[in-house]
């Protein structure tokens, strides 16, 4: 059974692409702290909804950890020793997340004080000094924290839900969509949530903090992860045209209802506000990841003749083999990149055109970075630690399957 498809290194790889060039633009925008949230401009809203993807992350986490299970599976493989492989996978994840979010990470924007709540080495690099870790910060999840949650609910599902020959497809439809729609229950708990940080109520906060809190908690990002999960088995049992039957209806019905819902209702996404359009969006790009997916599987993996890949998306593809390095470190190298310019051109300000063209810049250098170090097998980045030290702590040869 195949262990990797080239479309989902591909996905990976755009995402991983567009986080470096957008995450590089929105703070070096000499026009953040005035920007009109009532009325932004156009592109202001585009980049806004952009940087909502990470359930395109976890789904795509979802699919490449269930087809890896099920090979594993396949070889002989016991359910409990892939679920220590997929929860060692979690927890060095979740390690990753918080030294990123606390070390190199991107800032928190606080409109109201026009203030910029720092990593460590971010705050250093660009000159404000490093004040502590704020609560903010400390409590922030993440998409790499989200991925490490996710990851802990396929290690309580994928073992036995992926049984070799038989992989228990319709189970995981059914889950996945009954998460999502359980989802609809954060409107509420995100107000409770937020009651709680106001009054310092701890237990309260704990509780909600991962589960219906700020950002990417599991609800509805488990949702994304189990799709991806229904999707491997799917790949495994289904070929193109049976793929393809299984994918469009629930994809075009919640890309249909999710847009609709969006159009009719009041404009409060930039607000990042927890609300019936929030969901509206959540369901729209359920159904457009799952046509994504779709594409990218049948353009580069499915099908008698499957497409050899350009040198653009080969470029893209490297992103999603390696991103995870210049995804931990591209705030530290764009801040250190801006404050050299500062030094040449003291009263240096980019608008918006100018800041998406300094993150797309940065993106094509860290590209180009990735192409040269290809060479060596991308040896001593994030991705390569990760796998041997799960290879380590899980080996495949004793859970059964082929190194």
């Amino acid at each position: 059974m195949r262990e990797r498809y080239h479309g989902l290194d591909v996905l990976r790889g755009l995402g991983v692409f567009m986080v470096i060039v957008l995450h590089s633009a929105f703070y070096r925008f000499g026009g953040l702290y005035d920007l009109d949230m009532d009325d932004p401009p156009a592109i202001v809203t585009v980049i806004g909804l952009l940087l909502m993807f990470a359930g395109l992350f976890a789904m795509i986490s979802g699919a490449a950890h269930g087809t890896r299970t099920l090979a594993h599976r396949a070889a002989g493989a016991p359910a409990g020793k892939l679920a220590l492989r997929l929860l060692a996978y979690a927890g060095l994840t979740l390690v990753v997340a918080y030294a990123y979010f606390l070390f190199t990470g991107p800032g928190i924007v606080h409109f109201e004080t026009r203030s910029m709540d720092e990593s460590l080495f971010v705050a250093l690099i660009g000159g404000a000094g490093f004040r502590g870790w704020s609560a903010d910060r400390l409590l922030y999840v993440d998409s790499l924290v989200m991925l490490g949650m996710n990851l802990l609910v396929m290690a309580a599902v994928a073992p036995t839900a992926l049984r070799p020959g038989a992989p228990r497809t319709r189970f995981l439809g059914v889950l996945w969509a009954a998460l999502l729609a359980l989802s609809i229950v954060r409107i509420p708990l995100f107000d409770m949530y937020m009651n709680a940080r106001e009054a310092g109520n701890l237990p309260v906060i704990l509780a909600l903090n991962w589960v219906a809190g700020k950002n990417n908690p599991l609800l509805p990002y488990a949702a994304f992860g189990v799709a991806g999960l229904w999707l491997s088995t799917l790949l495994a049992t289904r070929d193109r045209k049976g793929l393809a039957r299984a994918v469009l209806p629930p994809a075009a019905v919640l890309l249909a209802g999710g847009v609709a819902a969006y159009v009719l209702l009041p404009d409060t996404m930039l607000e990042r506000a927890i609300d019936a359009k929030w969901y509206a969006i959540m369901c729209a790009q359920m159904g457009l990841f799952l046509f994504m997916v779709l594409f990218a599987l049948a353009r580069w993996d499915l099908g008698s003749k499957p497409r050899e890949p350009g040198p653009i998306v080969r470029f893209l593809a490297r992103f999603g083999t390696a991103g995870l390095t210049p995804f931990f470190l591209e705030s530290v190298v764009s801040v250190a990149v801006w404050r050299l310019a500062r030094l040449v051109a003291p009263t240096l300000e980019l608008g918006i055109g100018g800041a998406l063209a300094y993150g797309f810049a940065l993106a094509l250098a860290w590209g180009f970075g990735l192409m040269a170090w290809e060479k060596a097998g991308y040896r001593y980045g994030i991705e390569w630690l990760l796998a041997r030290t799960v290879g380590r702590l899980a080996p495949t040869d004793r859970l059964g399957a082929a190194r």
